[in-house]
């Protein structure tokens, strides 16, 4: 079996975690859930004044990812003589668990319905504490068995441009402006309400372009260009902030499909280091790229 990808929606030991569930968790499970709720409340409490719209949506519309990443952190800064009573017992589940081995990590995938998830996986029980993100009707929390939850992993980037395209109603385009990224964020994806970016920003995606030698990126950076008067602001932008882009679209593409295949035929050699300076770069360039505003679709 393949090693996990960073956040894939997978368990690697089923059985093993699913007995330390049953074992650990399930009989603790209001507490577990009133544990969570208390966590969540705190989140609102610094989230929802830094950041009241996204999107402009309010929150916690669109922001499954900011809190699933402020639940992973309060559960690693969590002093349980500061819980109320009722969520005492439900952290004392989750120590006694992962003191017997079991597995808690954040996850990110697809459900249907319901879009790109983030959410933590703690043995076969997957927590999500932003069911609210997608559908302000829906509880803030819900804890549901794995195999019925239906999250799966992206299978690819054009997977993800169509999601995207779905969801959030982007325009997403092959990165022909900045080539030297493109085999591991081969998207340039424009949200309405939001700014231009290089996509994906994901760790799991950058790590399925490597696994799978760069194909996934050779097939969408293989999609229909954008246009000349996009493609010249987005590269003035990046060029003034000190990148090396492209002169136009068909050069770009040309170089962009040269170091995917470089990188395939390259195999591990230099991975790691190239990995590494890749997200660094890439978090750079977005930065660069926050000056491009996307106009926001009328309401309705």
């Amino acid at each position: 079996m393949m090693s996990l990808l960073p956040h894939e929606p997978r368990i690697v030991d089923t059985a093993h975690q699913q007995v330390l569930t049953e074992r650990c968790l399930l009989p603790e499970l209001p507490a577990l859930r009133t544990l969570f709720l208390h966590l969540r409340g705190t989140i609102d409490a610094t989230l929802a004044p830094r950041q009241p719209v996204k999107l402009g949506k309010p929150y916690p519309l669109g922001c499954c990812a900011e809190i699933s990443l402020a639940l992973q952190q309060a559960l690693r800064d969590l002093d349980p003589t500061q819980l109320p009573p009722a969520a005492v017992a439900g952290h004392a589940a989750l120590a006694r668990f992962q003191a017997a081995g079991g597995t808690s990590r954040r996850v990110w995938g697809y459900q249907r319905g319901r879009g790109m998830r983030h959410a933590l996986l703690i043995g076969t029980l997957l927590i999500d504490a932003a069911q609210d993100s997608s559908d302000a009707s829906l509880a803030p929390v819900a804890l549901t068995p794995f195999a019925q939850a239906g999250l799966t992993p992206l299978r690819d980037h054009r997977h993800f441009a169509l999601l995207a395209a779905a969801e959030w109603q982007a325009h997403v385009y092959p990165n022909h402006v900045l080539p030297a990224l493109a085999p591991y964020a081969p998207l340039i994806v424009l949200v309405p309400g939001g700014s231009v970016r290089l996509e994906a920003d994901v760790h799991y995606m950058l790590a399925l372009a490597r696994r799978g030698g760069f194909a996934s990126s050779a097939a969408v950076l293989a999609m229909p260009a954008m246009t000349p008067a996009l493609f010249g602001a987005i590269a003035n932008v990046l060029a003034q902030a000190g990148f090396e882009v492209a002169a136009d679209a068909p050069q770009g593409r040309a170089a962009a499909l040269d170091l995917c295949r470089q990188y395939r035929d390259a195999g591990t050699r230099d991975a790691d280091a190239r990995h590494e300076a890749t997200l660094t770069t890439l978090a750079r360039a977005n930065r660069a790229l926050q000056v491009l505003q996307v106009a926001a679709r009328p309401a309705g």
